[in-house]
């Protein structure tokens, strides 16, 4: 059997930052605290907790001085200046990436665009998009171009989740064209994702199986799982490094890839226990 470990894999720029963010921050304050998850990631997102970050249902009875971290997905605005109004310290571990498109959004509706966003409509990154602005609006998908046209504006600005497939964003793009008279679409799908994604449609070509690890809430991950099972009936979506490697014995080569919050130990354990078939 042979075992293909992708190039891309381990933790991506915005993820390794803000975990870097959380640690200091247990080391420079007392009491920090944080609603949510920082990534997409349960193991990740316990290590923290153990590294000293209390993870809260409600930020409302904390007491003024806190220290509550932003996570890596962002935020509104209106979480902002809800923090401020309660005396809390805020520890904006929000990725860089999305924070410009943040930026590009309120850029853009300045200039007298409404902004369309392509993404997941409950994920936490497109709301922190949404939020940022006044008046934009969500489509999921190229369906939901008829069902929201009477909102779509004669000009409109096209961003996107970091995490969307260029796929996906054409065909919303390529739809919305007849509904407008002048639109600017701007890429905002991140190098990370992209480098991924062109590497697990190889991965998925070429070999007789594939893994795709990382947890089920991550939208990259639901990505990179999509993806390939389009190409390789054999793609698996596996959560942990917990496998049972006999499952896998009948394939000659099987390909692992893991989602941009997945450490990359967790896919060299994987690796490492099919290397013994």
């Amino acid at each position: 059997m042979k075992i293909y470990l992708a190039k891309h894999c381990g933790f991506c720029f915005g993820v390794k930052r803000a975990i870097k963010i959380a640690k200091e921050a247990v080391v420079k304050y007392k009491n920090v605290y944080i609603k949510g998850e920082l990534v997409h990631n349960e193991g990740v997102c316990k290590d923290i907790e153990k590294s000293g970050v209390k993870k809260v249902g409600s930020l409302c009875r904390l007491p003024a001085g806190s220290n509550v971290i932003i996570k890596a997905h962002g935020e509104p605005l209106l979480t902002y200046e809800k923090l401020k109004a309660m005396g809390l310290n805020i520890v904006d571990a929000t990725c860089p990436m999305v924070k410009d498109i943040h930026k590009k959004a309120q850029e853009l509706e300045k200039k007298g665009y409404q902004v369309v966003i392509i993404g997941d409509r409950n994920h936490e990154e497109t709301k922190g998009i949404l939020g940022n602005i006044k008046n934009g609006i969500i489509l999921e998908n190229k369906d939901e171009v008829d069902k929201f046209k009477e909102s779509i504006k004669n000009k409109i600005s096209v961003l996107c989740q970091s995490t969307q497939t260029l796929g996906n964003v054409a065909a919303v793009v390529h739809k919305l064209a007849k509904h407008t008279e002048e639109l600017l679409f701007i890429n905002t799908i991140c190098n990370p994702t992209r480098l991924r994604q062109k590497e697990i449609e190889e991965l998925s070509s070429m070999c007789g199986a594939v893994l795709i690890i990382g947890s089920k809430k991550s939208a990259n991950t639901k990505r990179l799982y999509e993806a390939a099972k389009k190409i390789n009936k054999n793609s698996f979506w596996i959560t942990s490094e917990k496998i049972n490697k006999n499952s896998f014995r009948k394939f000659k080569s099987i390909g692992i890839i893991g989602g941009a919050s997945t450490p990359v130990e967790v896919l060299q354990t994987i690796a490492g226990r099919l290397n013994d078939l």
